[in-house]
């Protein structure tokens, strides 16, 4: 029962044998599943170990479904590196692949702080979705100075925004912005 709650896909493999087997699990590092389990069972990870190994846990968290790992471990990510210039793409492709919507965030708020040293990088290899994001931040950064307006365009809305909404509704808040944004447009 404690799995199906917090960790959903390691149910499937565990429930398939009906004699005790050693089950594979591949591409992730014996002490990063220790985590994984240890979290999906009520413990708490140090914020030390999830700056360490937090790529490692955002794969595992991700793959096995464990959102408030994830989540955890991507606020842990985006504490302990410095954007630079020479890490943005880099940054900026990884939290698009994990759906690490305030990494993502962070990243595009970056290229708009810096925007004469961004156009010395090679978009090349950015996907065209990450423009409206890019967009969204250009609208987002001419509205702010408008906060005390009750009335939120989530279109443009910041990232933990968009997640507190979805936590006080008690909708998953793990995903990409658009489909934050979607999710909290089925039910309003």
């Amino acid at each position: 029962l404690i799995l199906e709650d917090c960790a959903p896909a390691l149910v499937a493999p565990c429930k398939s044998k009906e004699e005790m087997t050693t089950i594979p699990i591949p591409g992730i590092k014996p002490e990063i599943f220790h985590l994984l389990l240890y979290y999906s069972y009520g413990g708490k990870v140090a914020e030390d170990e999830l700056k360490a190994n937090a790529r490692d846990v955002i794969n595992a968290a991700d793959t096995y479904g464990v959102v408030g790992l994830k989540l955890e471990a991507e606020a842990a990510l985006l504490a302990s590196t410095a954007i630079t210039i020479d890490n943005v793409i880099e940054l900026l492709l990884y939290a698009d692949q994990k759906n690490c919507a305030l990494l993502k965030e962070a990243a595009v708020d970056f290229f708009l702080g810096n925007l004469k040293e961004s156009q010395k990088l090679s978009f090349e290899n950015v996907p065209s979705h990450i423009m409206k994001d890019l967009m969204a931040a250009m609208a987002r950064e001419k509205t702010e100075s408008d906060a005390g307006s009750d009335a939120i365009d989530l279109s443009i809305a910041r990232v933990s925004t968009l997640r507190k909404k979805l936590h006080d509704k008690g909708l998953d808040v793990d995903g990409s912005r658009e489909a934050m944004i979607a999710l909290l447009g089925e039910n309003s």
